[in-house]
């Protein structure tokens, strides 16, 4: 394209020349946006068209739960023995009313390490609750194990 540029006509008046070119690329610039949206419209329809073929080969899936509603369910769901998750914390802690225990360490004696944030969130609604008290750097403790002062 370059090549068939009139060279001798660009020495002549390059300013009359530099606008057209100019315009000539805006208008290459806008086409070359018209192409690159329908390519991402095309690439979004065939996502889509795959998604639906795998869904007539294999069926739909069931729907994915988030991980929240299984620690919501955790804490208020029995387990085999009946007890929720805090049942279970109120019983740990009344075994040693005076032991400071953090929330890792009780997600630990659980066997829910991976859930240490939700057992927090637990301890603090017994906390709430005035079944255990927290202590500076988040040390939890029964409230049976804490001394009052007179």
């Amino acid at each position: 394209m370059i090549e068939d540029l009139p060279w001798e006509e660009f020495a002549g008046d390059p300013d009359t020349h530099i606008v057209k070119l100019e315009e000539k690329e805006d208008g290459l610039q806008k086409d070359l946006y018209k192409v690159r949206q329908e390519l991402r419209l095309m690439r979004h329809l065939k996502k889509h068209k795959d998604t639906a073929e795998e869904w007539r080969r294999n069926g739909i899936p069931d729907q994915r739960q988030s991980a929240d509603d299984d620690d919501d369910n955790d804490m208020t769901m029995p387990n085999a023995q009946g007890q929720t998750r805090k049942d279970l914390i109120r019983e740990l802690m009344r075994q040693d009313p005076q032991r400071l225990w953090k929330a890792g360490a009780m997600a630990e004696s659980l066997g829910v390490p991976a859930k240490t944030k939700s057992v927090r969130v637990t301890m603090d609604e017994l906390v709430r609750a005035g079944e255990l008290v927290k202590h500076p750097g988040s040390n939890y403790q029964h409230a049976g194990g804490v001394r009052q002062t007179p």
